[in-house]
């Protein structure tokens, strides 16, 4: 097939619905899957792949020492090896010989349980969230990426409930929301806050897909009943996605919202606030052929391939197959990207990773798209 678009171009009229020339393809890894896979083909994954997509960060830098002597002072001290990011998320990396290099299967701590005031919070050596080198950094990536004719996506995950629950416990915030002491709502406007510096900076130095997004469902529905999900966490999403459209300016910034996990009773309120694509379709807990044609017409759909069965465990065969689905899905009117439903940890095989890869370079869009 002849591309005489650039990716960038591709992906909008993808998201647009206006005749777009191939599936856009992205590929998550955790990073020992990146290095493996860096290793065979020698290169770039992005370039030897053809992906569509590069990824930015904020570049927030953090202080792990001052952390460590915050958590002390609150009668939590960590162990000398834990791993601190710069908003305090507190990880253990496990022995090798129990789970190797699966990098969701850390144990992660929640140093700020020992909190019992809110008074206390201020006083934790939360970070700058963007700097003015950080701004710079991500409009050199987006120069870098707009030259190469693909897609930057900025990260915003974990944009208020998860980066809050990681650092108290979860059932200590519910308990939070459930007592009123203040605590979680004090971190939750926290969290929100630092996502509305982070994506005005993206929306203003060059990024075209903004990824938000929370962890509330389970394999089978939501983690909290629907009213408290809007009472507390949808509101503040309204105010962060509400920032990325007054900073977009004269050009549509696209809004991707990521939760795992069975969400079908919100999202008719996530396409309320404004999302454009939701991520993913989790084959394992949402049914692919109902979600995706009942709102093919107000949302794209971003990750579809399981990485509880399909990815890990299945073929190839099987791994074109759910392209092919895709593909089908996409000639009936949806704006399908291609992915995983979440990063490829390292028990997936190299065989079914190089399968996604081709089918998808396979698979011919013709105006209503027919894929063969």
């Amino acid at each position: 097939m002849t591309r005489n678009l650039t990716s960038l171009e591709n992906f909008r009229r993808m998201i647009e619905h206006r005749d777009p020339q191939w599936m856009p393809l992205d590929l998550p890894c955790t990073p020992p899957v990146h290095d493996r896979l860096v290793a065979k083909v020698g290169q770039d994954l992005t370039a030897a792949f053809g992906l569509d997509f590069r990824g930015c960060g904020s570049g927030t830098r953090g202080n792990p020492a001052a952390w460590r002597e915050a958590f002390r002072g609150i009668g939590n001290p960590v162990a000398d090896d834990a791993e601190i990011d710069p908003f305090g998320v507190t990880h253990i990396k496990p022995p090798a010989e129990s789970v190797g290099e699966a990098t969701h299967f850390r144990t992660m701590l929640h140093p700020l349980e020992a909190i019992t005031d809110v008074a206390q919070l201020p006083k934790l050596p939360w970070p700058t969230v963007i700097t003015p080198a950080q701004c710079d950094e991500i409009r050199q990536q987006a120069d870098r990426t707009h030259a190469e004719g693909r897609v930057l996506q900025g990260g915003c995950e974990c944009t208020q409930f998860e980066c809050a629950w990681y650092v108290r416990g979860m059932d200590n915030l519910f308990m939070d929301l459930a007592e009123g002491n203040g605590i979680a709502d004090w971190l939750l406007d926290y969290f929100t806050e630092r996502s509305i510096h982070v994506v005005r900076a993206y929306c203003e130095n060059g990024v075209d897909v903004i990824g938000l997004g929370d962890d509330v469902g389970t394999q089978r529905g939501m983690m909290m009943s629907v009213p408290t999900w809007r009472e507390q966490l949808k509101p503040r999403l309204k105010r962060v996605i509400d920032a990325i459209r007054a900073a977009q300016a004269d050009r549509h910034v696209y809004v991707r919202y990521h939760s795992d996990g069975d969400i079908r009773p919100i999202l008719p309120d996530l396409i309320e606030l404004g999302i454009d694509i939701l991520n993913p379709v989790q084959p394992e807990c949402m049914p692919v052929d109902e979600v995706i044609p009942q709102y093919q017409d107000q949302v794209a759909f971003w990750g579809m391939v399981g990485t509880q069965t399909v990815m890990p465990f299945g073929s190839p065969d099987d791994v074109r197959r759910i392209v092919a689905e895709c593909g089908r899905l996409a000639a009936a009117g949806a704006a399908v990207i291609v992915a995983p439903t979440h990063v490829l940890e390292p028990d997936v095989p190299d065989a079914n990773i190089l399968a996604l890869v081709e089918a998808v370079h396979a698979a011919r869009l013709d105006g209503a798209a027919t894929v063969k």
